[in-house]
């Protein structure tokens, strides 16, 4: 009795060294990454570029809740994306709405459409859902392109007016990532909490079989229309960061091309996960700005991330640190015995 006693303290312990220094990887991963962002956060270019990877992060998170957790594809949220940003720059320019709520408003607005979209797209499976989510992205793009007295076609609109919160007026880019920052940290926890919660695990039950989702009770169709919207809100917002930030937007901006590159971040960094969004983002944003001076194959670039992905990294990135992960505890496993 006393050894078995003995042997579950000695277990106990054990574990929770294993624990200890599973949190001093995280703590020094952490460290690491607050240091690199402080020295970028030291350069107007590096700090635009922090800005970039947080738009991003947003927009893919709203991708991730729409593709990674409820199984719905979609090759349209451009189109999200540019109704964020033109309705928010609208708002702020002709009507002289506050620029943060006229972000809120582009933002519900954005959801509107996206809950729209989703009552016909919440009929449709694999590649007909694919070919709508495309043929949305198209026709927000046209629109953007051909109402020159209201978006100014192709020649886009200037002087976008900048973030102003609570008398306070964000100029620099080191203070927009603050701002971007905070908003992306906020995602991530409602994002963890949504997933968490019993709307979550509904999602996921539509994803992993919607005829056997339905059979427990659940309303495919109403989760898979909620996913569209929270989705479409969050890319949305996005969109309107990213016209303040930059104070210029063109339908350049918003092609079939954005749509992709919101999918290879997700599929890159991890579907169906918290920090998967982030860290495609990131990744592929620094990628980006490397090869700047091969801009003519950028989404040759992309294919090759995919086509990476598809052979290489089935998880993507957060599939490579949970195998780590799982390699070091079995190493752990085997010292102890």
């Amino acid at each position: 009795m006393e050894n078995v006693n003995t042997n579950s303290m000695i277990d106990a312990i054990k574990n929770r060294m294993g624990i200890l220094k599973d949190n001093k990887i995280k703590t020094i991963g952490i460290i690491a990454v607050v240091a690199v962002i402080a020295y970028m956060l030291q350069e107007r270019y590096l700090s635009l570029i922090l800005c970039f990877i947080c738009i991003n992060s947003i927009a893919v998170s709203g991708l991730d809740i729409l593709f990674g957790y409820t199984g719905q594809v979609s090759f349209g949220h451009a189109g999200f994306y540019a109704i964020g940003a033109y309705t928010s720059t609208l708002l702020s320019m002709k009507a002289n709405v506050p620029v943060i709520l006229s972000i809120l408003l582009a933002a519900l607005l954005a959801m509107i459409f996206g809950t729209i979209i989703a009552f016909p797209a919440s009929k449709l499976v694999k590649h007909f859902l694919s070919l709508m989510t495309i043929a949305f992205g198209q026709m927000v793009f046209m629109f953007i392109s051909v109402t020159d007295k209201l978006t100014n076609g192709f020649s886009g609109i200037m002087n976008i007016p900048n973030i102003k919160v609570l008398g306070y007026t964000f100029t620099s880019n080191q203070s927009y990532f603050l701002l971007f920052a905070t908003v992306t940290v906020f995602v991530v926890i409602g994002k963890k909490r949504l997933i968490d919660s019993r709307i979550g695990r509904a999602l996921i039950a539509v994803r992993e079989n919607p005829h056997a989702a339905a059979g427990m009770g659940i309303n495919v169709r109403f989760y898979k229309i909620l996913a569209f919207a929270v989705s479409a809100f969050l890319t949305g917002l996005a969109g309107a960061f990213y016209a303040h930030l930059m104070g210029f937007i063109s339908p350049d901006t918003f092609t079939a091309n954005q749509s992709n590159i919101f999918m290879t971040m997700l599929l890159f960094g991890g579907i169906a996960s918290l920090v998967g969004p982030v860290i495609g983002s990131a990744i592929l944003v620094i990628v980006t700005e490397l090869m700047q001076s091969f801009v003519s194959y950028q989404m040759l670039i992309y294919a090759f991330f995919i086509l990476a992905v598809l052979f290489y990294l089935p998880n993507g990135v957060v599939g490579i640190a949970a195998k780590i992960k799982a390699f070091l505890v079995k190493r752990r496993e085997r010292k102890v015995k």
